[in-house]
């Protein structure tokens, strides 16, 4: 996303025949206010996510005080199901119930499919996220940053996009295991989809309004 929104920027404001300044300024800002949004939507996001786990953990604990015979059979039965040994069955399942936390968090596990791990730290997740957004979010900009030669500066930054968007594509089609090629053909075409956009934007409102700085 940081990628392809700063390019789109860059590209628009390159149609719009604007100078380098007001590129790396709107693309900077661009830049912050993204990266600010979706730090704080990640944040939201994972806390109300924390929030609703909190909630049901105590309802499990709630169940496990009133039930417990029927929760230990949940458990037995859940361990049966991830292919226990049936003579270790007994054995494993009066070792988690012996521990309420932990038989809490089997619950939790088998009958919502959610971890505490993965939702205790929203904070961090959000801080991640603005750093990864804001770090290749400025790859369209080193071009404009740096004493680039002005003709250079935006096929510069052309290449530097399509370059870091393969790369991306190319790791989450290893991460997700798909063709290879799928990957890097589905994030460059929707850049380069996006910068089209902006740069014909860009060109129609400078010829519509005359804009020329």
């Amino acid at each position: 996303d940081g990628i392809v929104t700063t390019f789109a920027v860059v590209a628009g404001t390159v149609g719009a025949g604007m100078p380098r300044y007001v590129v790396i300024i709107l693309g900077l800002a661009n830049l912050l206010a993204d990266g600010a949004s979706m730090a704080t939507g990640a944040y939201l996001s994972l806390k109300s996510e924390f929030d609703q786990y909190k909630r049901l953990r105590r309802e499990e604990k709630q169940e496990i005080a009133n039930d417990p015979e029927i929760e230990r059979a949940e458990i037995l039965a859940y361990l049966e199901s991830k292919g226990v040994p049936q003579k270790e069955l007994e054995q494993m399942t009066d070792t988690i119930i012996s521990n309420e936390e932990l038989w809490a968090d089997i619950m939790m596990l088998s009958e919502h499919g959610m971890a505490r791990e993965s939702y205790n730290k929203p904070l961090e997740h959000a801080l991640v996220t603005f750093c990864s957004f804001a770090f290749f979010g400025s790859i369209p900009l080193v071009s404009y940053i740096l004493p680039f030669d002005l003709a250079l500066r935006f096929p510069i930054a052309i290449a530097a996009t399509i370059s870091s968007l393969y790369v991306l594509g190319l790791t989450r089609s290893i991460v997700t295991q798909e063709r290879l090629f799928r990957g890097p053909l589905e994030i460059m075409g929707v850049g380069a989809l996006g910068a089209c956009i902006a740069y014909g934007v860009g060109i129609a409102l400078r010829n519509i309004v005359g804009v020329a700085l």
